[in-house]
């Protein structure tokens, strides 16, 4: 707009009021935005961390059952050239220069993914040869699915059971 005052002229400009979406278009995400996206990952997280524990329960467990099958063809191989079953030994593997040769120590020694450690039940004590788990504090659905990987599933019979010892027992021999 020009204004003429006399001689001179003057243009005045005026300053064009902000317009709402001048406003909007700042960078950036509203709280609403935000809070919709942490709901989706709350919501997914949700649904993907009980089946992620229970993949890495189901590994853990079948971790132990592969040690218990490797610690019996150990005991096996051991019976085949010794002429018998080590006896009865607490928590440290039994006979141990010679089952060295059979077992490595260091991965009998070990806490079990189960809780407690391994423990020989041998013939001299027990009327079975067998592997134990001295100490567990794993829940028994623990056991069962272990029982499930090597045997029936029911911890009342077969291979692997409860003995009346209370220990969940892996019997190589009775």
């Amino acid at each position: 707009m020009v204004l003429l005052f006399g001689n001179h002229a003057k243009m005045l400009f005026f300053k064009k009021k902000p317009d709402k979406k001048d406003h909007m278009t700042c960078k950036g995400f509203t709280l609403i935005e935000l809070m919709i996206v942490i709901a989706i990952i709350g919501i997914l997280a949700a649904m993907a961390i009980p089946n992620y524990l229970a993949y890495r329960k189901k590994a853990q467990v079948a971790n132990v059952a592969s040690n218990l099958k490797n610690f019996e063809k150990g005991f096996l191989l051991y019976a085949v050239d010794e002429g018998e079953f080590p006896n009865d030994s607490h928590i440290v593997l039994p006979d141990l220069p010679k089952m060295a040769n059979y077992i490595s120590p260091g991965v009998w020694g070990q806490i079990t993914p189960l809780g407690g450690t391994f423990n020989w039940e041998g013939p001299n004590n027990y009327p079975y040869a067998g592997i134990s788990f001295f100490e567990s504090t794993a829940p028994q659905e623990d056991f069962e699915l272990l029982d499930s990987m090597l045997d029936d599933g029911d911890l009342t019979q077969g291979k692997f059971r409860q003995t009346p010892n209370g220990r969940y027992t892996y019997i190589i021999e009775e």
